[in-house]
């Protein structure tokens, strides 16, 4: 008898469905955040320049920290430029890659 009443309740605790959408809830809150940070990170091309002479060198593991400590930017720049390489790479850093004649 003591069992049914506390599966019962339970129903109404955090634990039901009323904790399944409060998580999705934050996970929704979190990831506006973080688009919210990314649209704000203002990247010129002297800072992918920084970045791509970090990743030239091959000292460094681009997601080591101590790669960005080699140059002037901010660990959201940085994040920022990993993640739109391939575009930054496109406008800016095509142009450096020719070989010199």
């Amino acid at each position: 008898m003591k069992r049914k009443a506390y599966l019962r309740n339970r129903s109404f605790t955090s634990q039901g469905r009323v904790g399944a959408s409060e998580l999705l809830i934050k996970k929704l809150i979190k990831k506006s955040k973080k688009e919210i940070r990314n649209m704000s990170v203002q990247v010129t091309k002297e800072d992918f320049l920084q970045y791509k002479r970090v990743q030239e060198s091959g000292e460094f593991n681009m997601f080591d920290p101590s790669a960005r400590m080699m140059t002037t930017l901010s660990k959201e720049q940085w994040v920022h430029i990993m993640q739109s390489y391939e575009s930054l790479n496109n406008a800016w850093g095509k142009e450096n890659d020719k070989p010199e004649e």
